[in-house]
């Protein structure tokens, strides 16, 4: 009768470490993948707010947009432009402004906004910026404040009605400056090529000779 075997052979101590270390890699790649999504649904819920804050930032000012019949500061315009084939454009204009939620300033009243897009430091992509003037309709040295409230975006397109057509650029030919658009309409396009439109009316169209030079609204009767 043949002695009892203890222990375990070379063949199976290696074998047993092959399995040993293919489930590891198995793991390893479980967690490693899992970590790759976390980082990517991090990045497109950051993106995503980025564009939404942009759009109701952008979306209040427009309400807000007011023109002075004459009245050169007050003047509505926007141009259409491409940076590297990606659609960019430049709205400017002036509107009654809310006041400053930090506490920092109190409203002025009316404020001189601009948004316009900067090509990012790779040069793939699009940043917009906004900047607002303070008091514009009078001569002051309050320096203009400007800050991004979009990166990595492949367009910013903005179409203009004036009540029959859509227009990508303000005054359309043979318009006037000082009238306002009917609507505006905004698309900020994401890292993905993802479209996010809004359609803002302009209240104040149609009365822009009964905006005064102040920026304030006629009181009928005075």
């Amino acid at each position: 009768m043949s002695a009892r075997r203890a222990g375990f052979t070379l063949v199976e101590v290696l074998l047993a470490l092959a399995i040993l270390s293919t489930i590891l890699v198995l793991l390893l790649s479980s967690f490693k993948g899992a970590e790759q999504t976390i980082e990517i649904l991090l990045d497109r819920s950051d993106a995503f707010r980025q564009i939404r804050i942009g759009m109701d930032r952008i979306g209040t000012d427009i309400e807000g947009a007011f023109s002075s019949q004459g009245n050169e500061t007050t003047a509505f315009s926007c141009k259409a432009d491409k940076f590297s084939g990606k659609p960019a454009s430049t709205l400017l204009f002036t509107a009654f402004d809310l006041p400053d939620a930090t506490g920092v300033r109190p409203s002025s009243g009316f404020v001189k906004v601009r948004y316009f897009p900067k090509v990012s430091e790779d040069g793939k992509h699009i940043e917009l910026h906004r900047e607002q003037a303070d008091l514009p309709l009078i001569e002051n040295r309050i320096p203009t404040s400007e800050s991004r409230l979009a990166s990595r975006l492949l367009g910013f397109r903005v179409e203009l009605f004036d009540g029959r057509n859509w227009n990508q650029e303000w005054p359309p030919q043979g318009g006037s400056k000082f009238t306002l658009p009917k609507k505006v309409s905004f698309v900020l396009t994401d890292l993905r090529g993802q479209e996010y439109k809004r359609t803002i009316p302009l209240t104040l169209a149609g009365q822009e000779t009964s905006t005064l030079f102040s920026g304030k609204r006629r009181v009928e009767g005075k």
